[in-house]
């Protein structure tokens, strides 16, 4: 046998166990074709105001995509006897039939929940309504044409169907449908723009940028202001373009119409960034300019308050100057007629102030004094006047963890709220009738995750928190209006989502919604599986999901991909069960790669002040550690992850991050795509910087690293991104080119930070290749040689 034919033959079974890019694979998962295997998985709870009745909407999964579909229009004359007539009409008889629960027989289908008698039933019959049309109309009627409307009549017993611009009553209990009569003409109503007074008796609103008070019946108006100029306005609208006409202010009324208050806000100093838009509809390239305000700016927002009395008309700047360039914020829905509370905080956002003001006087007074070092969440920070300042409820994590504090109106301390080494989060709902709290924790049920979200309520005296939301899963609520139930939403990444009504004790009610994925799981799709790892110290665990390719070999050797977004102010690792994640993790997996996302010390701000505030000062480098830790840790954990091929990408924050990484860990991160990065936190958002980096440290760049680049790497920006200037994405482009590096850039004409389609799926696609071109067919076309 000659030498060289055994040679080839014994390389030919080489080069076809080498790995192939799975493309298909990855179009077919991709997020657009998964959303059409699923219907709704959330619902919004929309609660009536006379009843515990709720209604919502819910879309049941689309045709199956592998069922012959014809096209079919309702007759005028067909009646129709159920909805599965309507089903067997589109789909002809037979096997491929698919059941009315896996049916979109309509775009929207409406629920109506009563949990004191613990019914369900669809709002609308549709299939009745159809055929009471058809006799209404004389049979002229059609399907297509109907719009269903869950406005409901003041005695909440019928809702609105609509019909060649004739409404009809259709009451959901008898499901009779009637013609409404026409009412009776009346008086048009005079709208009047601007802000109302309680008592309907006066009205403020702005022109030409000052403030005008006028009473409501009258046409002659008295103006309280005449230096309002552009960027300086006392309209909401602050360039005031609609200057002939009167336009609203953010000026609020006290209860008993005798005085009002106003924030403005004067940005005529600060300065300007630009964009271009290439592709816009006019001839020329569209040319931005928009105010931005840059960390260590001189000039910035400066922030001016007000009273007025109506029956003087006049208006008295009050004096609210503490720090320089401070921050102010007007509480809402505080129902005092004496006094106002606002909130200022100092320019490097570790110091704030509760203040109160009178409102016929102007005299201020300090209600609570706040440090953190060496900042405050101001994430998770919420402060509720309650009982018209009576009652003050105040979040902090002065302890090292966030809780809920209960002082008085002077700002007396009269107890603790919550308390432990967990984190009392966001309000859900307070009753001021019983004085208890509603809110989500964090941390609090042990060998849970921490990052998952429980309701619980506490009484204003403190005392034990009680748990309402004990399923192991994350739970987001929709408090009733009087406080008798709240719908309670939960799942978990290897748990389906479940809707049901509790009470305010907690105790289970009834289920109101649970999605149909048996059509998503027929198509192949499986869920990502969790993981923890420790983080670079040893000791702190970090949470973290990991996507598969859906024909994973556990003998093969995949390359690992890391998703990465570093904070400080959320993690992207989906707690709740997701199909179609914002970043297509389950796509990217498909081409042949292990995708991975895991939190890092300085992000979620649900773990204690130590772990969210681990980043300050450093916001380039604190969370490449953890990631390059964390991955170290998979690959030991599992045979199936090849740790010569490591990836890393990200968007915004992560494409600052991705990019910092393939530069700090040239022989460990190979391949980089990062996308609208904040490159260089010299120009990006002034509160980001100057809270998370502070005043005090320099600002670590990624051009400063461009000179270690090894691997591959892709930067994309949108041409006319407002929150991440695309001079970010140059600057680092300009850095490489100067330490003569090859990299790769795609910029997407016209789009801002968010990219819409088609360069969104353009770009997806990119990065999916862009991976594969250098992990799998550079391998490929190696082991082929």
């Amino acid at each position: 046998m000659n030498r060289s034919v055994f040679f080839l033959v014994l390389l030919f079974p080489l080069a076809t166990l080498a790995q192939v890019p799975d493309y298909a694979a990855a179009e077919r998962f991709n997020a657009p074709n998964l959303q059409k295997q699923i219907g709704s998985v959330q619902i919004v709870p929309f609660f009536l105001k006379k009843s515990n009745k709720f209604w919502f909407i819910a879309n049941r999964p689309s045709a199956r995509a592998n069922t012959p579909y014809r096209a079919v229009t309702v007759q005028k004359n067909d009646v129709l006897n159920n909805e599965e007539e309507l089903v067997e009409t589109v789909y002809g008889e037979g096997k491929n039939v698919p059941s009315v629960n896996s049916f979109d027989l309509t775009k929207d289908n409406y629920f109506l929940v009563d949990p004191d008698h613990k019914t369900k039933i669809e709002l609308f019959d549709k299939v009745s309504i159809t055929n009471q049309l058809q006799v209404l109309t004389k049979g002229e009627a059609s399907k297509t044409s109907v719009s269903y409307r869950p406005t409901f009549s003041e005695d909440e017993q019928t809702v609105e169907v609509g019909y060649n611009g004739v409404v009809y009553d259709y009451n959901y209990s008898n499901k009779k449908l009637v013609k409404r009569e026409p009412k009776a003409a009346q008086k048009p109503r005079v709208y009047l723009q601007g802000n109302l007074s309680p008592d309907n008796q006066w009205l403020l609103y702005a022109k030409n940028h000052n403030l005008f008070l006028k009473k409501s019946a009258d046409t002659v108006a008295q103006a309280l202001s005449t230096d309002g100029a552009e960027h300086y306005s006392f309209s909401i609208n602050d360039k005031d373009e609609f200057s002939k006409v009167n336009s609203t202010t953010d000026a609020v009324w006290t209860p008993d119409s005798k005085a009002f208050y106003v924030l403005r806000k004067d940005t005529r100093k600060v300065q300007t960034l630009t964009v271009i838009n290439s592709i816009s509809s006019a001839v020329r390239p569209y040319l931005n300019t928009y105010s931005y305000e840059l960390p260590g700016d001189k000039y910035v927002t400066q922030f001016e308050f007000f009273i007025g009395n109506a029956a003087t008309a006049s208006l008295k700047k009050v004096n609210i100057d503490r720090w320089p360039d401070q921050e102010v914020e007007v509480l809402r829905n505080q129902n005092s007629n004496d006094e106002v509370f606002l909130l200022r905080k100092k320019r490097t956002r570790d110091e704030m102030e509760l203040c109160a003001v009178n409102v016929k006087t102007g005299a201020l007074r300090i209600v609570i004094h706040e440090v953190s070092k060496p900042f405050i969440n101001t994430d998770l920070f919420n402060v509720s006047i309650l009982n018209q300042g009576k009652d003050i409820i105040w979040w902090s994590d002065r302890s090292g963890w966030g809780q809920y504090y209960h002082y008085n109106r002077k700002g007396d301390l009269l107890n603790a709220l919550t308390q432990g080494n967990w984190t009392a989060g966001k309000i859900a709902c307070i009753d001021t009738a019983k004085r208890m709290l509603y809110f989500y924790g964090y941390g609090k049920e042990k060998a849970r995750n921490p990052n998952y979200a429980f309701l619980y309520k506490v009484g204003f005296n403190g005392g034990k928190q009680q748990l309402l939301t004990p399923e192991d899963a994350t739970h987001a609520v929709f408090m009733s209006p009087n406080k008798n139930y709240f719908v309670d939403y939960y799942s978990r990444i290897d748990l389906e989502p479940l809707t049901i009504v509790r009470n305010t004790e907690g105790k289970y009610v009834q289920e109101v919604f649970k999605p149909d994925f048996s059509k998503l799981y027929a198509y192949g799709w499986k869920h990502p599986e969790m993981f923890t790892v420790k983080a670079k110290d040893g000791i702190t665990d970090l949470y973290g999901l990991m996507w598969k390719p859906f024909n994973f070999d556990p003998n093969k050797k995949y390359p690992i991909i890391s998703q990465v977004y570093p904070g400080p102010f959320t993690e992207t690792v989906w707690n709740e069960f997701t199909v179609t994640d914002r970043y297509n993790n389950t796509s990217l997996a498909q081409v042949g790669f292990i995708v991975v996302v895991m939190g890092h010390r300085g992000s979620s701000p649900y773990r204690n002040a130590q772990y969210y505030k681990f980043g300050h000062g450093n916001l380039r480098d604190y969370a490449l550690e953890d990631d390059k830790f964390g991955l170290e840790q998979l690959a030991a954990r599992y045979s199936f992850i090849d740790s010569n091929k490591v990836g890393i990408f990200g968007h915004s924050g992560g494409g600052m991050m991705s990019t910092a990484a393939i530069c700090t860990f040239p022989d460990f991160y190979k391949v980089a795509v990062s996308s609208s990065g904040n490159h260089d936190n010299n120009i990006y958002n002034r509160t980001w910087g100057e809270t998370y980096q502070g005043f005090d440290k320099p600002v670590a760049l990624n051009q400063s690293l461009a000179k270690n680049l090894k691997g591959h790497l892709l930067l994309v920006t949108g041409e006319s991104d407002q929150n991440v200037n695309p001079a970010n994405t140059y600057r680092m482009v300009d850095a490489l080119i100067k330490a003569n590096k090859d990299f790769d850039l795609l910029v997407l004409p016209g789009q801002s930070h968010t990219y819409e389609e088609p360069y969104k799926t353009y770009f997806q696609r990119r990065l999916r290749k862009y991976f594969a071109k250098y992990f799998i067919e550079q391998d490929s076309s190696h082991n082929k040689k």
